[in-house]
């Protein structure tokens, strides 16, 4: 072949995309051509500068020769792939993100034109008209390549399979990327070393547990609704004061009906904790237990909206004045807790705490995939196997669990669950809920369990009254022995100075 044929069969193979893709090289033009770049001798990303000169034009070695390979190196497969093609079969093709239809003085998408500098939104990734220079020069899209939240092939695979759950998209978490969702849709720490180690309680199982429970039912009215923490990581600020304010109104057997305030623990507990970008639930429940925190109705949530904490506007000591709301400030309004504690990692003893005290916290490893549930019985469905670690991250969540239950399947199988609390809207799962296979420990969400009764002023003025009345009681139940006592007594006496006097009667007759 000769040198103009050469260029001119290189020409045509460069604009001519569909023809291009099936048309072959001649062995005369192998290479080596990728082999002698020198550095990165094959690109991961659509790279322009990975090319190399052959023979008056360019020739690539970048990843964006699997979609459009008439311009890539004749040695790009075999070097770069290992793939050997043989002269009469067309080109291997590996998936990427489809190639956009250019022309010489714009970009092109959806059949509208876009000039260089303009750009668009691909989910997550914004994508660009750029000018490259040749030869050829061309205008193209040059496009972002984060990993994102919600990823619609993600979402077919689990629907296409057999989970047991079904999948969706959500406008709130679309545009978002993985590392994002986990920043600001979670937002627990892992648990410090001396936090595992606590000791935790033991429950006494002396009963038949149900095959079915549900806290809404048991405590109608009591147990709070779902909230939604927005684009904040302050899953341990929500979760920490939906148990409390839960457990305090099974305690006050519904005469409280507050919802404790996470934005009061969000901006004020500052100690180790990050706000919005994460805190520890131990420090939290310390808070709690020392500082107290107000109800929502005082210090409404804000940073959903804002993504940051604000300043803490409800001091440790204040006693009077208005709260952040407007409304006025009640010291008998700032409730605590005692101490948190820990129940065992069983199920039956789990299930046996929430049917006799109320919700309890559970933290729990989020994978890539939770983000999209719908509905069903959620189990980790590990369909991005074998793809790299950019798409498999994790992170750790933080829910109430208020209750448990069963399904049946069509095949006739049982399918244990637990009924769990999430704090991302009602739109989000079922109505705000989701339900989690039970007693495999799916995601480690058996692994810490955590509860804590109320303590507040009420609250101790409930016990010392109730203590006062029992001692009332018991002194009025002493004064009403005492004159029963003193009664007997005397009636006692009586009897015996009658038979006295019976008895000197007597002998006295018996002398007659």
């Amino acid at each position: 072949m000769s040198g103009v044929g050469i260029l001119l069969v290189l020409s045509l193979g460069c604009f001519i995309g569909t023809w291009g893709q099936m048309w072959e090289w001649g062995p005369d033009l192998e290479g080596p051509w990728c082999a002698k770049r020198r550095g990165e001798q094959c690109c991961d990303d659509r790279d322009d500068y990975c090319s190399v000169p052959i023979l008056g034009t360019e020739c690539y070695c970048d990843v964006f020769c699997n979609s459009t390979a008439y311009d890539c190196c004749p040695d790009y497969w075999e070097h770069c792939h290992g793939v050997v093609r043989e002269r009469t079969t067309p080109l291997p093709f590996i998936y990427t993100t489809p190639r956009i239809p250019v022309t010489t003085n714009n970009c092109v998408r959806n059949g509208a034109l876009f000039q260089p500098g303009q750009s668009y939104q691909e989910n997550c990734n914004e994508c660009k008209c750029e000018v490259f220079s040749g030869p050829p020069r061309r205008f193209d899209w040059r496009c972002s390549q984060s990993v994102c939240l919600i990823r619609p092939q993600l979402i077919r695979a689990v629907n296409d399979g057999r989970y047991g759950w079904t999948a969706s998209n959500y406008s709130a978490l679309w545009g978002m990327t993985l590392p994002n969702g986990i920043k600001y849709r979670l937002g627990t720490f892992p648990l410090e070393s001396n936090v595992v180690r606590m000791t935790p309680l033991k429950v006494r199982l002396d009963e038949v547990l149900p095959e079915s429970f549900d806290s809404r039912q048991k405590w109608p009215g009591v147990i709070n609704p779902i909230r939604d923490q927005g684009n904040c990581g302050a899953s341990w600020a929500f979760s920490t004061t939906a148990v409390a304010s839960d457990r305090l109104g099974i305690e006050f057997m519904g005469d409280y009906k507050e919802q404790l305030s996470p934005q009061h623990i969000l901006s004020c507990n500052s100690d180790r904790q990050e706000g919005c970008a994460g805190g520890f639930l131990d420090r939290a429940w310390y808070y709690l237990r020392r500082r107290g925190l107000v109800t929502e109705e005082c210090y409404p949530y804000s940073s959903g909206r804002t993504s940051t904490i604000g300043e803490c506007l409800v001091a440790p000591r204040k006693r009077q004045g208005n709260c952040p709301s407007g409304i006025e400030f009640r010291m008998e309004k700032r409730y605590k807790t005692t101490p948190p504690y820990r129940i065992r990692p069983l199920e039956r003893e789990i299930m046996k705490e929430i049917m006799d005290n109320g919700p309890v916290q559970a933290t729990f490893t989020v994978k890539e995939d939770f983000y999209m549930y719908r509905g069903g019985i959620y189990r980790y469905s590990d369909t991005t196997r074998g793809e790299t670690s950019e798409y498999r991250q994790t992170g750790y969540h933080s829910v109430r669990i208020l209750g448990w239950g069963v399904e049946r399947t069509f095949e006739g199988d049982i399918v244990k669950y637990w009924l769990c609390a999430n704090s991302w809207g009602t739109d989000w799962g079922e109505n705000g809920y989701f339900r989690i296979v039970r007693g495999e420990n799916e995601c480690e969400i058996e692994s810490y369990i955590v509860g804590a009764f109320g303590k507040d002023n009420r609250r101790r003025r409930l016990i010392n009254q109730r203590r006062l009345n029992r001692i009332r009681d018991g002194r009025k139940f002493r004064s009403l022995n005492l004159r029963r006592l003193r009664r007997r007594r005397k009636n006692r006496n009586k009897n015996k100075n009658n038979r006295r006097r019976f008895k000197k009667s007597h002998k006295s007759v018996k002398k007659l």
